[in-house]
């Protein structure tokens, strides 16, 4: 009886702490947010990278937590910064990557003249319902699916805040609404200052699907036109010089008191030389090849002749046939030296080699390197001539190492 009314008093209580929980634990997560992320993955959105870590799965309370999310501390192939480091699904990395590379780098060029080197992140991946409070509908920020943009850091330090540049200077305000602007765009809720009081000072992205398919973009955007910023005009090209046409070379002097080879006359540039009188019938007549004719045949023994369009041709004259010279050989006596007698040489007397080094039992010492040896293995204490007299084995002192046994000793003796 005593356990029946316990149970009647606990279960009121269960049950009234489980509808004052933040989230239900009955809910379960839209099944599109997984096919999102599978079909992000297998269409390769995301390249991970020292900057862009995949991590484990996230499973937090209620239905927060993606399937496949990633650690994010920089864009646009690294050359972004995103601090501090955002945890965010694949699609959502996806979407802000190209956001940055194709909207936000051009419009820092455009009202800055310089690239953003930083986004100062306020809020990625956070289990909690939208705006913080304590009951209403899940946040897209407790599935990886929302990104709040704090500011930028230009290239070369500057500060551009949401909160302090959405009505600051020209320059910040038109970078800032075209950031707006084109954000609306690319996702599908997108709240900046002036849509709610919550969001004065940050931008607002997010992907979340709605029923009606509408997407939310807060205030009304305005593209902005950039200022006209100086655009460095490289100097005009210098026109290549023309070149002179065959036509153009001039005929060759001729000779004082000679008759000239050809008569040039004045005539519109453009039109082709005429070239009189024609050669006397002994002489073959010249052809000058036209281009891509095929040059005249070289004379044997003579290069082929390169002469330019127009002008006359420059024949060789013909090799001259002089009969081959004989010279009469000439014999040179043969020099005779006088033989010269020079001394026999004595070949040098060497002293004799000296008798090898030998121990006071009269047995020859090895060479030099050997005793070294034995001495370090502690065969032969005694010096030798590659030591001084004075210095004696590093070993102590042991028997001396001989093929021949001495003699047993004779009990009785001494």
């Amino acid at each position: 009886m005593t356990r029946g009314v316990s149970w009647f008093i606990v279960a009121p209580l269960v049950l009234l702490g489980l509808s004052a929980c933040k989230f239900s634990p009955f809910e379960r997560r839209e099944p599109w947010r997984s096919e999102a992320e599978e079909r992000c993955l297998a269409e390769g959105s995301v390249k991970p990278s020292a900057t862009i870590v995949p991590m484990r799965a996230i499973n937090g309370a209620g239905t927060c937590g993606m399937d496949h999310p990633f650690k994010i501390s920089g864009l646009n192939q690294s050359t972004v910064e995103v601090a501090p480091k955002a945890t965010l699904a694949c699609p959502m990395t996806a979407s802000l990557d190209r956001w940055v590379a194709e909207d936000i780098q051009p419009a820092a060029y455009a009202w800055f003249g310089q690239p953003v080197a930083k986004i100062k992140q306020m809020s990625s991946y956070s289990c909690r319902n939208m705006n913080g409070a304590a009951t209403g509908k899940v946040s897209e920020h407790a599935f990886g699916n929302g990104f709040d943009v704090g500011g930028f850091v230009l290239a070369d330090g500057r500060e551009i805040l949401v909160k302090t540049g959405w009505k600051g200077r020209e320059d910040e305000r038109g970078f800032l609404r075209t950031v707006q602007a084109t954000a609306c765009q690319r996702f599908t809720v997108v709240l900046a200052p002036g849509s709610n009081i919550y969001h004065y000072d940050h931008i607002h992205v997010d992907l979340m699907r709605s029923a009606s398919g509408r997407s939310t973009c807060k205030p009304a955007p305005v593209m902005p036109t950039p200022p006209n910023l100086p655009v460095y005009k490289a100097p005009p090209m210098a026109a290549v010089p023309p070149q002179a046409s065959p036509a153009s070379y001039p005929p060759p002097a001729a000779a004082p008191g000679s008759a000239p080879e050809s008569e040039e006359m004045d005539m519109p540039a453009g039109e082709p030389m005429v070239l009189s009188p024609q050669p006397p019938a002994s002489q073959p007549s010249a052809s000058y090849p036209g281009p891509g004719a095929p040059q005249p045949l070289a004379q044997p023994g003579y290069p082929a002749p390169i002469q330019p369009y127009g002008a006359p041709a420059q024949p060789y004259p013909p090799p001259n046939n002089y009969p081959a010279q004989t010279r009469p050989a000439q014999a040179y006596p043969a020099p005779t030296y006088p033989a010269q007698a020079y001394p026999a040489q004595a070949a040098p007397a060497y002293p004799a080699p000296a008798a090898p080094p030998s121990r006071p039992d009269g047995v020859p010492l090895p060479p030099a390197g050997i005793p070294m040896v034995m001495r370090w293995f502690g065969l032969d204490p005694t010096a030798t001539g590659s030591i001084s007299p004075t210095k004696r084995a590093y070993a102590p002192e042991r028997q001396i190492a001989t093929p021949i046994p001495p003699p047993p000793a004779i009990s009785g003796e001494d």
